[in-house]
């Protein structure tokens, strides 16, 4: 089974030798979550890439966000392991975790005037999908600093032309109410139909 750019990355993180081409097309999604978890911003035209031999990463897209247009800079893969890692503006991430199987990735954004915004992510080892490194069931990390604090961005990235696409929010359950008037109303609506079926 060939290996991913991800996949191969995380290997070479570890210390393990296989080499691949670098650097290597990837393209995805954006996905940017509030404090709560909500989904608050989405687009699936990232590009960028990523260097398995320089465990680098890069990202950027045209769509701007909010209305402001963003760039990502100094990406650096991760490979398996705990890492404290200092923001520009003096914060600290404490036991970021990569675990086995994952590879992870620190980036800066710039957002309008605001440069240097730190962002962390983990993805799975083969299929580039953005994990929930600290397990508060949102995926990404919170930002410590920049326009978002305690926002969530993320990215789902993976090599050559298929653009990954997170699977829909899922829809508000109907009421069981709602539901038995609609049923009811839809069968009432059939006899009807049968009536005049049969009178005719």
């Amino acid at each position: 089974m060939k290996k991913t750019v991800l996949a191969a990355a995380m290997t070479i993180a570890m210390g393990t030798g296989v080499s691949m081409a670098a650097p290597t097309a990837v393209n995805g999604t954006f996905n940017m979550r509030s404090p709560g978890g909500g989904l608050v911003g989405s687009f699936s035209d990232v590009t960028g890439t990523f260097d398995s031999t320089a465990l680098t990463w890069s990202v950027a897209s045209p769509s701007p966000f909010f209305g402001v247009n963003w760039t990502a800079h100094d990406g650096v893969l991760l490979g398996a392991g705990t890492y404290t890692i200092p923001t520009v503006e003096g914060g600290t991430y404490t036991n970021f975790v990569v675990g086995a199987g994952e590879i992870g990735g620190h980036i800066l954004f710039d957002y309008g005037p605001t440069l240097n915004i730190d962002v962390l992510v983990v993805w799975d080892d083969g299929a580039g999908v953005a994990k929930d490194p600290d397990g508060d069931g949102t995926l990404g990390t919170p930002m410590l600093d920049g326009a978002f604090p305690g926002w969530n961005a993320s990215f789902n990235l993976r090599p050559g032309p298929t653009i990954f696409v997170e699977p829909p929010e899922p829809p508000e359950p109907i009421p069981v109410p709602a539901a038995i008037w609609l049923f009811g109303s839809g069968l009432v609506g059939l006899i009807g139909i049968a009536r005049r079926k049969k009178q005719a």
